[in-house]
């Protein structure tokens, strides 16, 4: 009896202990989990979460390095970032600086300068009358504008520093062009002359032909264009105002102008009844495909002919510059476009509809900036 009861405790005795083993092999497991779950930590800095791997060397695979986790993608790679606003207080652009970093608005009373990268106005020349029309000389240091008393003021950009006041013109003067050395400025009034100054502010001479309403001076400053109201677009010599040619054509209107290609072998001018494009040389009509536009321009580069075409819904085109081909759509305006004009590098495209200005990047047609009345 007595080595029975000696048995069943041994039995008791091995079974207790294999009931303590397994508990323990169940508990290993859980505590390895736990572990390998605990060495993982998370480093922040500048608001940037990067995931630092620090799981013994054992259990990590050999050869295969800790991936950290990704960071969140930045917002401005996220989302195309929209064109900038700036809101000049009228919407009559005229010349970008020579750099193409500052867009110059014609207002009432005065010139506005705007900084393109950040839309801010960094500065405003003020003028005492009314400003009629305005323009900037090639190398970005004078401004010239015609003033509701019918004279002609000569500023340095720089210090706005009034130069000359030009006198003479007995009606506004409505078109002002720098010649391409920045040397003389041609003005058209109506009072039926185009006048030829230097920059002392000195007439050197005039001609008298008709109520003219856009003017042009060719690439090597030997030319003059001249758009009448009533006449056909006619080429003198710049230095004489003697007459060269008629190139045809019939009447413009106060936004009409005449533009020579880079390469002085074309002539384009948007007149009343077309837009048409002639060759210098021998005078042929080229294109006048595009009957209702008020704008034109050539890029300085030669690539492209720049023009907006009412009946297409205001769409502003690039053409080739001996209008054989379309070369790529910008946008549509709200209304009829009646002034566009490259930057001297030709990258940036302005028009303006009198609603907003536009300007896009000509390469791809990208609408980099808008001017309006009120940002948002």
């Amino acid at each position: 009896m007595l080595k029975k009861l000696l048995i069943l405790l041994v039995v008791i005795l091995i079974l207790g202990a294999a009931t303590v083993l397994c508990s323990i092999a169940g508990v290993v497991p859980w505590f390895v989990t736990r572990s390998v779950q605990s060495t993982t930590s998370i480093d922040t800095y500048d608001a940037v979460q990067t995931a630092t791997s620090t799981l013994p060397a054992t259990l990590v695979p050999a050869g295969v390095p800790a991936t950290p986790v990704s960071s969140p993608t930045p917002v401005t790679e996220q989302l195309s970032p929209g064109p900038i606003c700036f809101a000049p207080r009228e919407l009559i652009p005229f010349a970008f600086t020579p750099d193409a970093a500052s867009l110059l608005v014609r207002a009432r009373s005065g010139v506005q300068i705007f900084d393109l990268v950040s839309g801010t106005q960094v500065a405003y020349i003020h003028s005492s009358q009314d400003v009629i029309t305005a323009a900037l000389s090639p190398d970005g240091q004078i401004l010239a504008w015609s003033l509701a008393d019918n004279t002609i003021q000569l500023l340095r950009i720089s210090d706005q520093e009034v130069l000359h006041t030009l006198s003479g013109p007995t009606e506004w003067v409505t078109k002002l062009r720098f010649s391409p050395d920045g040397n003389l400025l041609v003005s058209a009034s109506h009072d039926h002359r185009v006048r030829v100054w230097n920059l002392q502010g000195e007439e050197l001479r005039s001609l008298q032909a008709g109520d003219v309403l856009g003017i042009g001076i060719s690439p090597d400053g030997s030319t003059l264009a001249t758009v009448p109201f009533d006449g056909p677009v006619t080429l003198w010599d710049l230095d004489t105002l003697e007459k060269i040619k008629d190139l045809g054509g019939y009447g413009g209107y106060d936004t009409s102008d005449a533009e020579f290609s880079p390469d002085g072998q074309y002539l384009a001018a948007d007149l009343a009844s077309s837009l048409v494009l002639w060759r210098i040389t021998d005078a042929s009509l080229m294109w006048h495909e595009v009957k209702n536009s008020m704008a034109m321009a050539f890029s300085p580069d030669g690539q492209y002919l720049a023009y907006s075409n009412i009946d297409a819904g205001n769409n502003v085109t690039l053409y080739s510059p001996d209008g054989s081909r379309v070369i790529r759509t910008l946008g549509r305006m709200q209304g009829p476009v009646w002034e566009l004009f490259f930057s001297s590098d030709s990258a940036l495209l302005t028009a303006t509809d009198g609603n907003e200005i536009h300007i896009w990047r000509a390469d791809d047609g990208m609408l980099l900036y808008i001017g309006k009345a009120a940002c948002p």
